[in-house]
């Protein structure tokens, strides 16, 4: 375990910042807005610290374990602080890393989040133009 590594992440959580715990995810920082961190999160959801809970963005697969890109969570420093340390001794439970690899999986977030956007929007302005008329006026005019 690096501490100095460990408390630098939890001090100032960066995009792709992947705590885990001998090889066991815990959650994955993909997003920061300020005091606001979204994460894809295997610790059970924004009040759960435990595997034991329903688990909000793991799924086994036929390639093992990856996150669920449409089941991120935003969290506060509180809660990552609590998540990566011990509730009863001074230490780090788990360990942080930052790598070409998790800043990809950040990456391809990003993308999967703006397509999802896309089709929302793609769907208001469809039914904007029904409601509106425009669409039959538009249909008019051709």
């Amino acid at each position: 375990m690096n501490t100095e590594q460990n408390q630098q992440a939890v001090d100032n959580p960066k995009p792709g910042d992947y705590w885990q715990e001998r090889f066991c995810p815990y959650f994955l920082v993909v997003d920061v807005k300020g005091d606001s961190y979204t994460v894809l999160s295997c610790l059970g959801g924004p009040n759960s610290f435990t595997r034991k809970h329903e688990l909000n963005a793991k799924i086994d697969g036929q390639d093992g374990w990856h996150f669920d890109y449409s089941k991120s969570m935003v969290v506060d420093k509180d809660w990552i602080l609590k998540a990566v340390t011990y509730g009863t001794i001074t230490g780090f439970a788990a360990d942080v890393v930052n790598s070409e690899k998790t800043r990809l999986i950040v990456t391809e977030w990003r993308s999967h989040v703006q397509q999802e956007m896309k089709r929302k929007i793609d769907s208001l302005q469809q039914e904007w133009e029904q409601f509106t008329g425009w669409k039959y006026l538009k249909e008019d005019i051709s």
